[in-house]
């Protein structure tokens, strides 16, 4: 182990790439905020605790916050839990092959111009959004990597059969995908980096060899 790890330090290619994430901070911090906001105030107005400016019952102003506070709610517990899911690498570069971490995948991602609030709603509502699928793509069944798109809405598309991670060469039942793509945002390195590492390690065997294996 101490060898595989000198070995992959000395290579000039990286074999594990993380996620940004202190946009998904600032979300699920501004919305926890705006949460107990709501979630606070909207009781206080509502059972006439706190009065309005002029002195007269705040009973819609309360209706209005209580309600406003579930949503957020939501939003927020959906920005935490991709805080938490991105603690890990988005994409591994091992001896086998490739691990992806597939993060809240929605049946709205290959649809174009559906609006960002509408895909928010649609994640949370049909819980895609709180889904976490650790997926494999041994060597053999990988395809091709490219870096597609136009700028600012760049992609990093990977051909290959994704599978659980409990599949076997020989055993297709356990397939999650025949693709994946994550976007630009998405990763702290840029994608061009990304993408030749992978075909740097598939042309060559002795430097996979170098890297950690799938079960590590």
């Amino acid at each position: 182990m101490v060898l595989r790890e000198a070995a992959v330090s000395k290579s000039s290619y990286k074999s594990v790439f993380y996620a940004k994430s202190w946009y998904h901070y600032v979300a699920a911090i501004v919305f926890t905020m705006l949460a107990l906001f709501a979630a606070v105030l909207g009781p206080l107005f509502l059972f006439d605790i706190v009065k309005r400016a002029d002195g007269k019952p705040g009973t819609e102003a309360g209706i209005a916050l209580s309600i406003m506070a579930v949503p957020m709610c939501l939003i927020a517990l959906l920005g935490w839990f991709n805080v938490y899911a991105r603690r890990k690498p988005l994409l591994r570069i091992c001896e086998e092959g490739l691990e992806v971490n597939v993060i809240g995948a929605s049946s709205l991602d290959d649809v174009p111009l559906i609006p960002g609030l509408v895909r928010v709603v649609w994640l949370i509502l049909s819980l895609q959004g709180f889904k976490k699928q650790i997926g494999w793509i041994p060597w053999e069944l990988f395809r091709s990597v490219e870096v597609a798109g136009l700028p600012m809405m760049r992609s990093l598309v990977i051909e290959a059969t994704i599978a659980y991670p409990n599949l076997r060469s020989d055993n297709l039942t356990a397939q999650i995908g025949n693709n994946i793509a994550y976007r630009d945002a998405e990763f702290q390195d840029p994608l061009e980096v990304i993408a030749s590492a992978i075909l740097k390690f598939y042309s060559d065997l002795h430097a996979r060899n170098t890297l950690r294996s799938l079960h590590d």
